[in-house]
């Protein structure tokens, strides 16, 4: 792995490498943004180019020599880096304490001490206030990474101490490449876990591996195509049986997106170049005929409200039972255009 390789974080490699280069590397930053977009891959990246026996012009590091594979090891071993994660729910101030500990003390091989911090927003006021001694008082030869992925879990003094790097969710293009590699699926998979995966290629590929995802995809489809003969009885049988597997719920509503807007762009553009179910093209021209682009459009408009509402905490089974009825609603109002 090198700065090269890191996928789509152009604005955070460029920071941190141009830091390196010019010997400007802050004390403290904390990477923000979504699960599964690198963050803690860039970080091990940074304490690699810190600690690199023999770095490159260029800020990057040299990927063979003792240090840098002690910190790319599966679990890093070098004296130097310290990664730190919740145990349980939270950082615990022991944790921390012995952190300060190994902060203090000077670096053993190589040029800094570097500390991950996996879950910054998962601190107790003790662990916090803790770790903001450390940030207010780091020894010159420190550098600390905080991770979060809930920028607003994390105490307003750590983040005003640290560097604030933001990490963005990736592309599915880059996402279903990197689980294309890591995972060797077929490449319509890959493409279906990465539109659901939110940018992230850690979702992306525990997505690839749930075989849950194809039986909620086809119960998706199998949805929108019998709308116009489902009755209210159905309907609410349905939404029980989505109540029942509130875990999965997100994804079920991203697939219902997913094959809605699938059908919309064929509905607008006749084309198939951009859509993700493209081993499924006989249901997205179907789709796409029975309903129209007016009523998709209403549809996707629909999920995109039932989804805002989940956020807000709202009644589960009433947001679902409230989008079963519009989703038919649209669909017969399309029924009724075409007599």
């Amino acid at each position: 792995m090198s700065w090269a390789a890191i996928i789509g974080q152009p604005l955070a490699v460029r920071l941190l490498r141009h830091a390196v280069t010019t010997g400007k590397v802050a004390h403290a930053y904390l990477f923000s943004g979504p699960q599964g977009v690198g963050k803690r891959t860039v970080a091990l990246e940074l304490a690699k180019a810190l600690n690199c026996l023999s770095p490159q012009p260029d800020g990057s590091a040299c990927d063979t020599c003792a240090a840098c594979r002690k910190i790319t090891a599966s679990s890093p071993v070098h004296p130097d880096l310290a990664v730190v994660a919740p145990d349980g729910r939270f950082i615990k101030t022991d944790q921390v304490r012995e952190l300060q500990s190994d902060m203090y003390a000077r670096p053993n091989e190589g040029r800094f001490r570097v500390a991950v911090i996996d879950g910054a927003d998962r601190m107790n006021a003790e662990s916090g206030n803790r770790l903001l001694k450390l940030l207010e008082e780091p020894p010159a030869y420190a550098v600390l990474i905080l991770l979060t992925h809930n920028l607003s879990g994390v105490l307003p003094t750590v983040i005003s101490r640290c560097q604030v790097v933001n990490f963005t969710p990736l592309s599915p293009d880059d996402v279903a490449h990197a689980v294309l590699a890591q995972t060797g699926i077929e490449s319509g998979a890959a493409r279906l876990a990465a539109s659901l995966s939110g940018g992230s290629i850690g979702r992306a590929l525990a997505l690839a591996q749930d075989a849950g995802v194809a039986q909620r995809r086809d119960e998706t489809s199998d949805l929108l195509q019998r709308l116009h003969e489902l009755d209210d009885f159905d309907l609410l049988g349905r939404g029980e049986a989505l109540e029942k597997q509130k875990e999965h719920l997100d994804d079920w509503l991203e697939l219902l997106t997913v094959w809605l807007r699938d059908a919309l762009l064929m509905a607008q553009t006749g084309s198939e170049q951009l859509l993700i179910n493209m081993d499924r093209l006989a249901v997205v021209r179907s789709l796409a005929r029975a309903f129209g682009p007016g009523n998709l459009l209403t549809m996707l408009t629909a999920v995109t409200d039932a989804r805002g509402q989940l956020q807000r905490n709202a009644n589960v089974r009433l947001v679902v039972d409230v989008l079963l009825l519009r989703l038919r609603e649209a669909a017969a109002l399309e029924m009724i255009a075409s007599l």
